[in-house]
């Protein structure tokens, strides 16, 4: 039985016009018009110095001393101190001498630095009672910090191409780096003129923004670089609040995890390929993977009694076949014909256009297989959502296709990042996002956490939505309907 009801199903899936269409042919003319259109792109601009303004606050600087004053702070020595202050003070009471030696830290000092238990108490700290006596280094090396000693300077500063061309260039307004009303005026008008590709504000160690005029290579680079940097320090921030005494190393973690942004250099990435726009084809993968639920939400929509077309709901329901077995072995079919379309869809990107997908060729391929697998059960788990009229179903599938597919950057290739700094949230729910991402962190950082984050998100929300499947199959029996 399992053979024949496979086989039907198979010769059904290929000899469907409309699901051959729109899984594997109109993917297969969209991959080759997303060729033409920008692989030449990046290319042309790949080298060029991106000049931005970038304007450095009073707030971020002070907040960098402050890192370095308690990083530098020589607690232990303080601690040493004040115990024997304490000591010989009591000791001098107990023999009733007069004990006049004055406190080697006031109370103000010793309660401002108690009050700091974490990153953010650091970061609003005011540096009025701070006990500068303990430094381990020279008070001018904090009071003399400037905007060319913050990690994010010095990573702008530090950024190259291959070839060695530096990266981006900060056209600095004034020698402060702080825009003036009248300054950031100016480079707005900049921007608008197109003489600079982004303005960006730093206003602490992770609230970095970006404002641009318009869409490209360049401003996808920038985007990249500022939220890869706001991922890396957002990690040093956790590491630090983990444990109280981190803090004395925030320096030296937060230094650390800045230096090591170096993606833009081929030798530090897992992939070959720091193209923004193959973004577009890791989104077309996406999108062929969920289309795919149409398929089997409208296989599984035909199973039942009370919504099939053509009386085979009615049949399936009356037969002795367990329905659910049934379901299973179509769901098996179409799974496999997928695979097929994702098969070919990945060879015809990477050997015929030559896409470089960056990564190793098994883990792109079993990407895309995962992905299909992400489609298949959501078409699977929505097509039993009970008496839903079919055009319900469809439009919920469309929702989730479509939808996902624009946020997570198919038709506009900054969406996803706009998404990331604004609902961060929405990119781990949304199945389009989580798959562009695995393709992403699989070129760029190689399989580490990322990309095992979005292979786990993959496997598991595959599980569940087939087992919410299974278990609304079973609910529903011709006479439930």
């Amino acid at each position: 039985m399992f053979g024949r009801v496979f086989i039907s199903q198979l010769k059904c899936s290929f000899r469907s016009k409309t699901y051959m269409f729109w899984c594997f042919a109109f993917p297969l003319m969209l991959g080759t018009l997303f060729y033409f259109a920008f692989h030449s792109i990046y290319d042309s601009q790949k080298s060029e110095t991106i000049p931005v303004v970038i304007n450095v606050t009073d707030n971020a600087v002070h907040e960098y001393q402050v890192l370095q004053a308690i990083s530098n702070l020589d607690s232990d020595r303080m601690s040493k101190d004040l115990e024997n202050y304490y000591t010989e003070k009591a000791t001098a009471e107990a023999m009733g001498k007069e004990f006049d030696k004055e406190k080697p830290v006031t109370d103000a000092e010793l309660d401002s630095v108690e009050f700091i238990k974490s990153y953010e108490d650091m970061a609003g700290y005011d540096m009025t009672d701070f006990p500068y006596d303990y430094l381990k280094i020279d008070r001018s090396s904090i009071d003399n910090i400037t905007r060319e000693d913050l990690p994010f300077i010095k990573m702008v500063n530090e950024l190259e191409y291959d070839d060695g061309t530096k990266m981006m260039q900060d056209l600095q307004l004034n020698n402060t780096g702080r825009l003036s009303e009248a300054e950031l005026k100016k480079a707005e008008e900049m921007l608008s003129d197109g003489d600079i590709a982004g303005i960006i504000t730093v206003d602490s160690m992770q609230d970095v923004s970006l404002l641009v005029n318009g869409s490209g290579v360049k401003h996808s680079i920038l985007s990249t670089i500022i939220s890869e940097y706001k991922v890396q320090v957002g990690m040093a921030i956790d590491t630090i609040n983990a444990d109280h005494e981190n803090l004395e190393n925030s320096e030296t973690i937060m230094d650390k995890a800045t230096e090591d942004i170096q993606f833009v250099d081929a030798k530090n990435m897992a992939g070959d390929n720091k193209d923004p726009f193959v973004a577009y084809f890791y989104n077309l993968i996406a999108m062929v993977a969920i289309m795919g639920s149409v398929s089997v939400m409208r296989t599984i929509v035909e199973s039942q009694a009370n919504q099939s077309t053509n009386n085979t709901g009615i049949r399936i329901d009356v037969s002795p076949v367990r329905k659910t077995l049934l379901e299973l072995i179509n769901l098996a079919a179409i799974t496999f014909v997928q695979l097929i379309i994702i098969t070919v869809m990945l060879f015809y990107l990477i050997f015929v256009l030559k896409i470089r997908f960056g990564g190793n060729l098994g883990y792109i391929f079993l990407t895309g297989y995962l992905a299909s697998f992400v489609g298949n059960m959501l078409g699977f788990m929505i097509g039993h959502f009970g008496t839903i009229a079919v055009d319900k179903k469809e439009a919920i599938l469309m929702v989730i296709m479509l939808g996902g597919g624009f946020m997570s950057g198919l038709m506009y290739g900054d969406m996803k990042m706009i998404v990331e700094q604004n609902f961060p949230w929405f990119n781990r729910i949304n199945p389009s996002a989580v798959i562009t991402d695995a393709f992403y962190a699989l070129n760029v950082f190689g399989v580490g956490p990322r990309y095992m984050r979005s292979v786990r998100y993959m496997i598991l929300t595959s599980i569940v939505m087939l087992i919410i499947g299974c278990v609304l199959s079973r609910r529903r029996s011709y006479k439930s309907l």
